[in-house]
């Protein structure tokens, strides 16, 4: 068994660490810098397996988390895996694992121990660590570098203290001490045990003398019993004789009430009807009344909605005289102005067709006069230019200048002429994207079609709503109604259920409520088989009620099951439940009962017979009315009796007995269980029936209701529309008039771009013949002087051109004067047809303002309408609450009469009864008397001998006698009644005093021989742990100095103390290094021959009791470099049989190492990984050099201080 692997997470400096490699089952050793985290790594080792651990407060808790950068942890967990391929560790239920993990998580509210994933208490792991071998009286498989110190320090008696832990001395001082506090114990009982015993002695000669008093005593009292008896026995026949004469006095009275108590309660249920009445009366009128209430709140609404339509209607006739006038004016001044536009569109057609031609004809004279005056031109530049230039090189130069020129003024032209061409194809798709949607407007006459369409459906909705109010009225009447009669029921229900509740027990009615919610958790096979309490199942014969209900009694409340199982089942449920009350079955499965044989004559009949039910239930009904007669009176049911041998009860409910017996009496009809209970049943259906049609009716009126909303709605829907409808007529009117505006403006536009296509197209021509006359001018010849034939030509061209200037004047006069004239008549046209579409949309108004006075007048005539309905529901009501105060007044002078009729039979029967109850107290008395006398017998007992003797004594002397035995006891009043028993029992506990005395001698002997024991076997233990220490402590010493002149030795020094002690005292080491004598005080030796002796001590210790794994914390720190190899050479041979894991700072260990592992600290996280030897060699050289540093260092800094 070793450790494989170490898992860390979280635990002071290591935030994360394991080794993927594992560890080697051999030797391990671990080297780093101060600092690094070494001492941590052996803490968390101890966290998991050692006891110092095992305890922690949260403080100490808190301590271990790791504090670094990143997020803090919440809880922390070392896990050690170990190799148990040799089975040394047994899990409780799996005993072959291979690999066992122990985890320890701490958290700061949490601390668990995980072995193999299951949850183990740290006393657990504990126990499981020492059954692998890890004592807990030997703490040395984890030594660090203070244990060894301590051991070089500690006295004789602490190193003695170790061997005896080591040998186990303390489960055996332990079990001494408790032996001693057992053997304390015991000699303190066995002390009171023979105290008790000595008490009890002299008390039983104290009860010996009054034990003889006490039967003189019992003499007396057993002659005062015999006269008591006499005395009781003669009460109780004079109370006998009293009661038989007072029962026949009160069976007379008595027969007389019950006569008075039924008629009483006659009259009691006339009252009771009229109260009903009285309550169906009043609840009529309260819903008459709130009707009443509702309709003159509605007819107060609908006079005030009416008040308001016939002021808006009168505002709308007014109005809608002045617009019929306006009307008229608009029309004809609209057919006026149709006539005029159509005259001065003609004439301005007509104007434009004249501007047109006249306009053509000064554009041809322009053209021609343009054409002239650019040839002059032309000739007068030429000869200019032949002037202007020396020669023909200038000229040719200049002219081809202009020619680029000219092409410039060409290209911009150009590009000007197609800008204006995109912007006139712009406006002709505006124009003709306008026309397409004007096209697409809405017309009048769509709109005024859509407009009546609706008004047809408002007048609909209104005569609906109309009618819809009328059906909501008459539905709110039906339901009140219902609501009166639902109240009613309940009323009546109530009442019943009173009733039923005084006339039933309590705890039945609980037990039948509580079966009701049980049965709900049942599924619907077992609920079946529930049928229900015997009442529910059948039906009784009219007449025959009484004598049922008598012979059933509250078995009727018994509940049908179909099987034992079932009744048990559902009782064991109520229990469970710890529902309230008691229930009854009848499992049809176990029931026997059976129809006797009864002859059905006019006196006799089978009560079994006057009752209806179901097949299947015959044996339940039989069980109950199967052997019962029912007959006319109690003198022909006593000869049944004998006949049948069967019980009778008569038709007034006496019952008599096949034994004799005699049962009967008033009883009072109003509250039988079987018509009430009937009764509760048809109101419970009939309210149920009630409460269905309310909400039928209910669900109706909300109905109804929905209906109105929906045709108010639907109304403002209409309206709402029909106002949209104008809004937007108007807004798309206003548009179509917008658009057309637009479409002039575009057209104006249109014409501007035409021109200045025209002009541009122009000027482009005119620069390509300029340049066509330049290029023929390039290539004619220069000449300095013109011909006289080109002056000539020139001239008749400049009086040519001054001709046809006069004439192009005269020509263009026309058109500018027709142009304004077609610009003012156009002008005329549009503002005409402007006045044309505001008439028409003024005439639309008013045709829509008329629509809206009509629908007034409508609103106005449905509102009066609905006000006669409610005017004559109001008088109706009126009417029927008049009819109902006289129905009540009438109702309630019954009333007084019967109350006044009731008070006098009440104060008759109150006399009646009170007499009736002064006989019922004698009667009582005389009970009292009698029930008296027989306690006082029962508690005599058997009737005592000797009594006999007084029997023909009378009560006086009988009295006298008792007298007379009472003044006797009197001088006995000091003797102790409990002598005899006390003596007897203090007799017992004497001799149970006696066997514990003897059994606590043989317990005390028994724990001496213990104890005796215990310490022979602990000097054996100290004895034998001291040889094998002593043994391997001289073997190890050698193996670690290799010399045969070496002596080491381990003493026990003896005690001066007594036997009951430690033979010794302490434990002294003897060595020599055989360099001189022997050497017996350790602070003799160097330092490390001191650390040298306490590891051959702690080796020692470990070959006497051996662990699968040990770590060592700088074990080597103060050994010589000698002692070092030695020490290295030992722990690399031990090995083979097991694992170390060993810190170190010194290089002597890495030679014999198996794996190197190396601590790294870097922002304050701690991380071990395997290195080679060289890499551990070197990183302990630095670890020397910055020791070395830092010494030098410190001496400075101390020279510098002293300085």
């Amino acid at each position: 068994m070793f450790i494989k692997n170490i898992i860390i997470s979280g635990f002071r400096s290591y935030r994360e660490q394991s080794f993927p490699d594992g560890l080697s089952p051999r030797t391990n050793v671990i080297v780093g810098k101060n600092g690094s985290g070494k001492s941590n790594f052996f803490s968390a080792v101890q966290f998991v397996l050692s006891e110092k651990f095992f305890n922690l407060s949260a403080v100490e808790r808190k301590e271990l988390f790791h504090v670094g950068s990143g997020r803090p942890s919440l809880s922390i967990f070392v896990e050690i895996v170990f190799d148990n391929s040799d089975g040394r560790i047994v899990i409780p239920g799996r005993a072959e694992e291979l690999e066992i993990r122990i985890r320890r998580t701490v958290g700061l509210k949490q601390d668990e121990f995980r072995v193999n994933d299951r949850r183990f208490t740290a006393n657990e792991v504990h126990q499981l660590l020492e059954s692998a071998g890890f004592s807990s009286n030997n703490p040395y498989y984890i030594v660090e570098q203070s244990r060894i110190t301590h051991l070089v320090t500690m006295n004789e008696e602490e190193r003695y203290q170790i061997i005896k832990d080591i040998a186990g001395t303390k489960i055996y001082d332990e079990r001494r001490s408790e032996s001693k506090r057992i053997l304390d114990e015991t000699k303190s009982k066995q002390e009171q045990i023979s105290h008790s015993i000595s008490q009890l002695e002299g008390k039983l000669r104290e009860l010996e003398k009054e034990t003889i008093e006490l039967k003189e005593l019992q003499d007396s009292e057993h002659e005062k019993k015999c006269l008591e008896y006499c005395i009781f026995n003669l009460e109780l026949e004079n109370c006998k004789e009293g009661l038989f004469k007072l029962e026949a006095e009160w069976s007379s009275r008595k027969t007389t009430l019950f006569k008075n108590q039924e008629s009483e309660t006659l009259t009691e249920q006339e009252i009771q009807t009229c109260e009903d009445q009285l309550a169906e009366i009043s609840g009529l009128m309260s819903r008459l009344e709130t009707e009443r209430e509702s309709i003159e709140k509605e007819i107060s609404i609908l006079s005030n909605k009416q008040t308001v339509i016939d002021l808006d209607a009168n505002d709308g006739a007014n109005s809608l005289h002045r617009v019929d006038k306006e009307y008229a004016a608009l029309l004809k001044e609209s057919s006026d102005l149709e006539n005029v536009l159509a005259k001065v569109k003609k004439d301005a057609l007509d104007k434009r067709d004249m501007f047109k031609k006249s306009e053509s004809l000064a554009i041809k004279s322009l053209e021609e006069v343009d054409q002239i005056q650019k040839l002059a031109d032309h000739m007068q530049e030429k000869r200019n230019r032949n002037r202007l230039f020396k020669n023909q090189t200038e000229r040719d130069r200049w002219i081809t200048n202009e020619i680029s020129k000219n092409k410039e003024t060409i290209d911009n032209s150009r590009s000007e002429l197609q800008s204006v061409e995109k912007e006139i194809t712009s406006l002709d798709e505006a124009i003709k994207l306008r026309k397409i949607t004007k096209d697409t407007t809405h017309s009048v006459e769509k709109v005024e079609k859509d407009l009546e369409s609706r008004e047809t459906k408002i007048t609909e909705a209104l005569t609906k709503r109309n009618n819809l109010n009328q059906k909501r009225r008459q539905l709110w009447q039906i339901v009140h109604e219902q609501e009166n009669v639902v109240k009613h029921l309940e009323e009546s229900l109530k009442r019943t259920h009173q009733k039923m509740e005084r006339i039933i027990p309590y705890e039945i009615r609980q037990g039948l409520q509580s079966l009701q919610e049980i049965l709900k958790e049942f599924d619907a096979n077992t609920r079946k088989a529930v049928h229900g309490p015997l009442i529910d199942l059948i039906s009784v014969e009219d007449g025959f009620q009484t004598a049922v209900e008598i012979g059933a009694g509250n078995t009727l409340f018994n509940v049908v099951v179909d099987t034992f199982e079932i009744g048990a089942m559902v009782l064991e449920k109520i229990n469970k439940k710890r529902k309230p009350g008691r229930i009854s079955f009848f499992p049809l499965d176990t029931c026997k009962g059976f129809k006797k044989n009864i002859p059905e004559t006019p006196e006799c009949s089978s009560l079994l017979s006057k009752v209806s039910y179901n097949d299947r239930f015959t044996k339940v009904v039989a069980e109950v009315f199967g052997r019962v007669a029912v007959v006319a009176s109690l003198e022909s049911g006593l000869k049944f009796t004998k006949e049948l041998h069967l019980d009778v009860i008569t038709l007034d409910g006496d019952q008599l007995g096949r034994k004799g017996a005699i049962t009967g009496g008033y009883i009072d009809k109003l509250n039988m269980k079987l018509p009430i209970y009937a009764n509760e049943k048809s109101l419970t259906l009939t309210l149920t029936e009630a409460r269905k049609k309310l909400d039928d009716l209910c669900q109706e009126l909300a109905s109804v209701e929905q209906c109105i909303t929906e045709v108010l709605n639907e109304l403002e829907f209409l309206r709402a529309e029909n106002i949209s409808t104008e809004r937007k007529a108007d807004e798309e009117f206003r548009e179509a008039r917008q658009r057309e505006e637009h479409i002039l403006r575009l057209s104006s536009q249109k014409e501007t771009l035409l021109s200045t296509k025209r002009t541009l197209a122009k000027n482009i021509q005119e620069s390509i013949e300029v340049n066509n006359r330049l290029q023929d001018e390039l290539g004619e010849k220069f000449k300095i002087n013109w011909t006289e034939e080109e002056e000539l030509k020139l001239e008749k061209l400049s009086e040519e051109l001054a001709s046809m200037k006069i004439n192009y004047v005269s020509l263009q006069a026309q058109p500018l004067h027709l142009a304004t004239e077609v610009q003012l008549m156009e002008d005329k046209v549009q503002h005409m047809e402007r006045r044309k579409a505001m008439i028409a949309d003024r005439i639309r108004e008013i045709g829509w303002s008329k629509r809206t006075t009509h629908g007034l007048d409508r609103e106005r005539d449905s509102l009066k309408h609905e006000s006669i309905l409610l005017n004559d529901r109001l008088n109706a009501i009126k009417k029927s609450i008049d009819a109902s105060i006289q129905q009540k007044e009438e109702i309630q002078k019954k009333m007084e009469n019967l109350n006044l009729n009731q008070l006098s039979k009440a104060l008759s029967l109150q006399e009646k009864e009170d007499i009736i109850d002064k006989t019922q107290a004698q009667r009582n008395l005389l009970l009292q008397r009698q029930d008296e006398a027989l306690n006082k017998l029962r508690k005599l007992g058997i009737v005592p001998k000797g009594s006999e003797k007084y029997a023909n004594f009378s009560l006086g002397k009988l009295m006298h006698q008792l007298k007379c035995v009472n003044e006797s006891l009197k001088k006995y009043s000091h003797v102790n009644r409990k002598a005899i028993d006390q003596y007897t029992a203090l007799q017992q506990s004497s001799n149970e005093l006696v066997v514990q005395q003897t059994s606590l001698e043989q317990e005390l002997k028994s724990i001496y021989d213990l104890i005796n024991h215990l310490d022979m076997k602990k000097d054996e233990a100290i004895n034998r742990t001291y040889k094998q220490i002593q043994y391997h402590f001289e073997e190890v010493f050698k193996e670690l100095l290799e010399t045969e002149d070496t002596y080491a030795e381990l003493q026990l020094v003896k005690s001066k103390s007594n036997k009951d002690e430690d033979p010794y005292c302490a434990a002294r080491i003897c060595v020599s290094f055989g360099m001189g004598t022997v050497v017996s005080e350790l602070e003799q030796l160097s330092g490390g021959q001191k650390s040298l002796v306490a590891l051959t001590f702690i080796f020692a210790i470990q070959r006497c009791d051996p662990a699968p794994f040990y770590l060592f914390d700088e074990i080597d720190a103060a050994l010589d470099a000698e002692y070092r190899m030695a020490v290295s050479n030992m722990i690399h041979k031990q090995s083979e049989e097991c694992q170390f894991i060993i810190a170190t700072f010194k290089t002597e260990f890495l030679t014999t190492a198996d794996k190197v592992l190396g601590i790294f600290f870097h922002n304050k996280v701690s991380r071990i990984q395997t290195i080679s030897m060289e890499e551990g060699i070197k990183m302990l050289r630095q670890v020397a050099l910055a020791d070395r540093k830092r010494n030098r260092e410190a001496e400075y800094q101390d020279q510098i201080t002293n300085n």
